[in-house]
């Protein structure tokens, strides 16, 4: 099946119950004060710097706003291998500048606080003394992971919640999350989501939906390579969600096409097994299959323009909800986009001239019908991704979390 869709997002939605912020007063950023600025209590580490957060940081780094960002913790497992640094970062933060104007730290708790109810008081209990010996005061709070939200009470600014993943369809495990999301939306002075789908995981909220994007240098980048025929790629962190049975089907349906993996690793220890599997696809494909590891943004671009198609092999159960920065990826350089079905195509964002697939047989079809395009579904995916740059999601982002504005100079 092939999607179209001109959605595009909205600058700023409404909030219905209650307004947090409007009681306690919403302040200004002053882009010529180093002392007020943007706060992100991140979901991962800053390395690699390609996700949604990093992006939207360097934005606000462009718009004259400094950025102090927290990385995902890590628990007391690494104290088996690197015990001084864990102890080191487990009361206060030692930030580091890793750009112009952001200063990123790690930190350390002794469980997830997804874990249990008990591992989620003991982690925001280690995250609120640890933001207070930081001197933790930007004007604008950012939380990611659900269990660590409690830490917000108290603190100074607005207080929003970024929420780029359904956690219970990613973390099934977790606990106490209806009570999480529950208090987010008690509390919070605006609530983000990246897909529409996930607006009805806060009550008596209505959150603004700001997708994922590309960059510019993306859609701007010379080319200097030449398509490969029979030749797909994919992009983007490998976890439980990749559908590692599908993707050997679709190889045994096309004998002549080779496939490369490039991205993360990011198996959670409980799916070393599913980790192993991925791996072993290589050797099962007679290496038509190849994980070549991770990609950095400057080498994305020819990556991509080697390609006849961007492949998203998502079991749905697990993605729906996400915002694929692949696919926003894939379309920067005109690439097909070929998904499996139950997830993009319910993301009201959906790429112009998009493969939604439900079988192997389907996704092969689609793979070699996207070979014979014409040039002008390439040029539609285009331009499409350059109404959806980090820029604008920036704009949009920016008008939903801090509504007041920014203060001082232009930039």
């Amino acid at each position: 099946m092939v999607m179209h869709s001109l959605v595009r997002a909205t600058s700023s939605t409404a909030i219905e119950g209650r307004h947090p912020g409007k009681e306690r007063g919403e302040p200004a950023l002053n882009a010529s004060d180093p002392s007020t600025g943007v706060g992100f209590l991140a979901k991962d580490p800053w390395n690699p710097a390609i996700r949604r957060e990093q992006m939207i940081a360097r934005q606000l780094v462009q718009r004259g706003l400094p950025v102090r960002f927290v990385q995902a913790p890590a628990d007391a497992r690494r104290l088996r291998a690197d015990p001084g640094n864990w102890w080191s970062h487990l009361r206060q933060g030692r930030f580091q500048t890793v750009a112009p104007g952001i200063t990123v730290t790690e930190r350390s708790t002794v469980q997830p606080g997804s874990r249990s109810p008990g591992a989620e008081r003991l982690d925001v209990g280690l995250l609120g003394a640890f933001l207070r010996r930081s001197g933790w005061d930007p004007a604008l709070s950012v939380f990611m992971l659900p269990w660590e939200w409690r830490a917000a009470r108290g603190l100074p600014g607005r207080r929003v919640f970024d929420c780029t993943d359904d956690w219970a369809r990613l973390l099934p495990r977790a606990r106490g999350l209806p009570g999480q999301l529950r208090r987010i939306a008690d509390e919070a002075d605006q609530i983000v989501v990246v897909n529409p789908v996930l607006t009805d995981l806060f009550p008596g909220r209505t959150p603004v939906v700001v997708p994922n994007g590309t960059d510019e240098a993306l859609l701007t980048a010379p080319r200097t390579a030449e398509r490969r025929d029979r030749h797909a790629v994919y992009v983007g962190s490998i976890a439980e969600r990749f559908d590692v049975d599908l993707v050997r089907a679709v190889l045994s349906e096309l004998p002549d096409w080779t496939l490369t993996v490039y991205g993360q690793l990011v198996f959670p220890l409980s799916a070393q097994a599913a980790r192993d599997r991925f791996l072993a696809l290589e050797s099962e494909t007679g290496g038509r299959f190849r994980y070549a590891g991770l990609l950095t943004r400057d080498r994305l671009a020819d990556v991509l323009d080697g390609a006849a198609a961007g492949l998203i092999p998502d079991v749905a159960s697990i993605a729906l909800g996400q915002s694929s920065m692949k696919a926003y990826d894939y379309c920067a350089r005109g690439v097909p986009v070929v998904a499996t079905a139950g997830h993009l195509e319910r993301s009201g964002d959906t790429p112009p001239h998009t493969y939604v697939v439900a079988t192997a047989q389907e996704m092969a079809a689609a793979m070699v019908a996207a070979a014979d395009e014409p040039v002008s579904a390439a040029k539609e995916r285009v331009d499409w991704a350059g109404e959806r740059t980090w820029a604008r999601r920036t704009d949009a982002w920016l008008a939903a979390t801090l509504p007041s504005g920014v203060s001082g100079p232009s930039t």
